[in-house]
């Protein structure tokens, strides 16, 4: 059990959820302002879904807050490894594989550093195991912030890069060798099948 399992409520997070919460700061200019001025836009234009968590004891204040949205990994997007490593993780080829986008993850910074983060992308691929899902999803994709600790803190959840190098991922995705590598984000993946595998071998 954790601090969103003990202590707080899950809900949409809609135009009413908003007007009754207080102001939700993470820290991240870019983060607080999609939360304050975009959030539910991005929900009615049907771009994905937003959700948080608030406190139990304390419904105003959000905890943390995430958007989700269908996405899929393509193919031949990819390298041949990887595009072969797919191939043989799936038992299938397919051009595309299902799966769905983290585009947003933001922690109240009131509660920052107590592993929040890492509870709510735990959430995230239970509930797209769950019987309940009405697609197959096989996958959780994040589009990561280039940036050290963001990566880390990916990683330490299991995610690793679609891409073995930036220098790869820069080309693959519309760069040209010899130009410079700048690269604002990292393309990152989950496979569900190991969560799934691991939950079924702690039961048995």
């Amino acid at each position: 059990m954790g601090f969103l399992d003990e202590h707080c409520l899950f809900h949409e997070l809609t135009d009413e959820k908003i007007s009754a919460s207080k102001p939700f700061y993470c820290g991240n200019n870019d983060l607080d302002d999609f939360f304050h001025e975009d959030v539910t836009k991005f929900s009615y234009n049907l771009m994905g879904k937003s959700y948080c968590f608030v406190l139990e004891d304390d419904p105003s204040i959000i905890v943390c807050a995430f958007t989700v949205s269908n996405d899929s990994i393509r193919v031949y997007d990819l390298p041949r490894g990887r595009r072969d490593y797919m191939k043989h993780m799936t038992h299938k080829h397919m051009r595309r594989y299902p799966g769905v986008l983290v585009g947003r993850l933001a922690v109240n910074q009131d509660y920052s550093h107590k592993g929040i983060g890492s509870e709510a992308l735990l959430f995230i691929k239970q509930w797209f195991l769950s019987p309940d899902n009405k697609t197959g999803c096989r996958f959780v994709v994040v589009d990561a912030v280039n940036d050290p600790d963001v990566l880390e803190f990916y990683q330490k959840n299991g995610f690793v890069f679609l891409f073995t190098s930036e220098e790869q991922e820069f080309i693959y995705t519309g760069g040209k060798k010899g130009e410079r590598v700048e690269l604002d984000t990292r393309l990152m993946y989950f496979d569900l099948m190991d969560l799934s595998t691991s939950d079924a071998n702690n039961n048995r």
